[in-house]
């Protein structure tokens, strides 16, 4: 089940005919027709559609079910019990908010770590946190600094088992498994190589997760998970737009007035119809598709219309940066999976064997943490980062929020004079900024969105990126 107790309570969905009557006229209203495809897989993503864009469930049902709103619990379970060969995952205590997660969010990174590494100035001395995410700019962070320390931080624990299958397989598998597996996001024999070779390398949790979900990679791996709904969704879309080809045309441009031709001609009329606004206007397809909390999605609109904010994230990009030939993190979403031209680090063949060299002495530096950034933060001793790069965390918090400022001091405490501290935000300032200037930081901006026309990154999904500096 997709949904907390508390949201399904808000409402309840129609009969099958009346549900499938309002998706008919909600797509027959904008003009796409109602395409016919296998009941076994449609249906229930049309159910989860007409819970987005018709049910709406109340703000206050989402405010009770936000979980930024809730306190960790006690531990007072038995501590999960962990294979002792590799140092990456740190035991964790299971607490009823870890259950609330029945899978990862991200199955992929939305920030681009090129970007990250153009300003972190990382060194082999340095010891970084950030958020776990798919692991994608962590993996980065080892290849092109190799950093002697990476605390990766992340309350969902399917988050940690994700990522730490991506290490035990980088220190397990040939290069050529390993693409199968991440790149193209589908192998034959991924229980075979699970209970043969990456077993031994996996803690007890992580293991028992991938046993349950072995067919994630019996097909389209990057179209499970809660971002694979958004993904597989506008694959719909774009099928009943009659688009698809244009898709793969657009993946495959060789040249950017090739690829932004295509974009105005033929995917933006789709990619910003009514049909797609109003699942994007949606806090329940915002938080389990695309990760948007209720908090981050009240600070987008404050800035403006949620069809400015898809305009301006998506209008710059393909005369900028060319899908086919590294501007991967939108290829992956129009295509489901990565090329050997376009992909990330740790999945290019060099990437790949400068992490798996040496015994995989590389990854050895990552410390998977399963558990809220302040609580991790507290259990850290001073001054012993110097680098945190938080994404868009502090986003999800109300500006009344306590933590906000704990979290800040930690990061001071922890931090030497000259450390930095970096983070993205759907705001192009958010509140948050002026709790770090009064508690000894100098707040710089990175990049900021100005409107449609030019991009700050290859995501571009963030409407800014700064970067604090401790001054005293």
């Amino acid at each position: 089940m997709l949904f907390s107790t508390s949201m399904a309570e808000a409402f309840s969905l129609p009969d099958f005919m009346t549900f499938h009557v309002a998706i008919v006229l909600l797509f027959g209203a904008c003009g796409l027709p109602v395409c016919v495809l296998g009941r076994k897989q449609f249906l229930p993503r049309l159910k989860y559609l007409w819970y987005c864009v018709v049910a709406n469930p109340s703000e206050k049902a989402l405010e009770e079910d936000d979980i930024c709103n809730r306190k960790p619990e006690k531990y007072t379970r038995e501590m999960l019990s962990y294979h002792v060969g590799t140092p990456w995952r740190m035991p964790y205590y299971e607490q009823p908010i870890h259950k609330q997660f029945r899978t990862y969010i991200y199955a992929f990174t939305w920030e681009d770590p090129e970007e990250d590494m153009r300003h972190l100035e990382l060194k082999s001395d340095d010891s970084v946190l950030a958020i776990t995410s798919g692991g994608d700019s962590v993996l980065h962070y080892a290849i092109s600094a190799g950093p002697k320390r990476i605390h990766c931080v992340d309350m969902n624990p399917c988050q940690g088992h994700l990522v730490e299958l991506k290490l035990a397989a980088i220190h397990a598998l040939d290069y050529d498994d390993f693409f199968a597996l991440f790149g193209e996001g589908r192998h034959p024999n991924f229980r075979h190589l699970l209970d043969s070779k990456i077993a031994p390398h996996l803690s007890a949790a992580a293991y028992n997760f991938w046993r349950t979900n072995e067919d994630a990679f019996s097909s389209a791996f990057y179209l499970r998970g809660y971002s694979g709904w958004a993904i597989y969704l506008m694959r719909i879309v774009f099928k009943c737009a009659g688009v698809s080809r244009h898709v793969k045309e657009f993946c495959n441009a060789d040249t950017l007035q090739e690829q932004d031709r295509i974009w105005w001609m033929h995917l933006r009329p789709v990619m910003l119809n009514p049909v797609v606004v109003a699942l994007m206007k949606s806090p329940v397809f915002c938080w389990n598709a695309l990760g948007v909390p209720l908090n981050q999605r009240k600070m987008l609109l404050n800035d403006g219309g949620v069809y400015e904010y898809i305009r301006d994230t998506l209008d710059p990009l393909p005369s900028s940066y060319l899908l086919k030939t590294g501007s991967y993190f939108y290829l992956l979403a129009l295509l489901g999976h990565y090329t050997h031209q376009s992909c990330p680090a740790y999945l290019t063949r060099s990437g790949f064997d400068k992490l798996k060299a040496n015994s995989s002495q590389a990854i050895n530096v990552f410390r998977l943490h399963t558990d809220s950034v302040l609580n991790v933060l507290k259990g850290l001793p001073d001054k012993s980062l110097t680098r945190a790069v938080i994404m868009d965390h502090l986003d999800w918090f109300p500006p009344e929020s306590p933590d906000v400022d704990e979290e800040i001091e930690n990061l001071r405490r922890l931090l030497d004079v000259g450390g930095l501290v970096f983070w993205r935000s759907a705001a192009r300032t958010p509140w948050y900024n002026t709790n770090f200037e009064m508690r000894g930081f100098k707040v710089t901006a990175l990049g900021v969105r100005t409107g449609p026309k030019i991009a700050i990154d290859r995501v571009n999904m963030y409407s800014s990126f700064f970067k604090a500096t401790k001054l005293a």
